[in-house]
């Protein structure tokens, strides 16, 4: 049986607290006005990713993991067993997008983000968090977009009653 956690054991993801644009060639994610208002505003994936939460700095802290929620190249919802407390404090994403072929080595997507919810969801039985993107590590950003490619995007409707 493969381990579960091989994620966390990839080259590069063993010291996150040296995340700089010059030190890894990070991919700022651009905001637009219209982003900052509408929190939906990017396409977004129904994909149920494996993923992991790292305390930026923040050493002894533990290692939260889940699986995404929903995702889009400007954030993601992780459902977790954990009620992870909102904190104005950086974190790093760690997604793990299985491989797209048995030969394919997995490769890990490390994002600097920054924590907007945490919410009971009865419908999962557990907690959604929500995380926005800040800055990718590496190509993140482009191996992001190589692999929402491979899936469709849904749109999110709300019910609102007409007054």
């Amino acid at each position: 049986m493969p381990d579960d956690d091989w994620w966390l054991n990839e080259p590069g993801t063993a010291d996150v607290s040296k995340f700089s644009q010059e030190e890894v060639g990070a991919s700022p994610v651009a905001a637009t006005p219209r982003m900052a208002n509408n929190a939906r505003s990017s396409e977004r994936y129904l994909v149920r990713w494996k993923m992991a939460i790292v305390f930026e700095g923040q050493e002894g802290r533990p290692t939260y993991h889940g699986r995404t929620h929903d995702l889009s190249l400007a954030g993601t919802g992780m459902l977790t067993n954990v009620n992870l407390q909102k904190s104005n404090a950086p974190v790093i994403v760690l997604l793990a997008p299985p491989p797209m072929s048995r030969k394919e080595r997995p490769k890990l997507i490390e994002i600097r983000s920054r924590q907007l919810d945490a919410v009971y969801s009865g419908e999962n039985g557990c907690f959604r968090l929500g995380f926005a993107f800040l800055e990718f590590k590496n190509d993140g950003l482009d191996y992001l977009k190589e692999r929402l490619r491979h899936h469709s995007s849904v749109s999110f409707t709300r019910a609102t009653k007409q007054v």
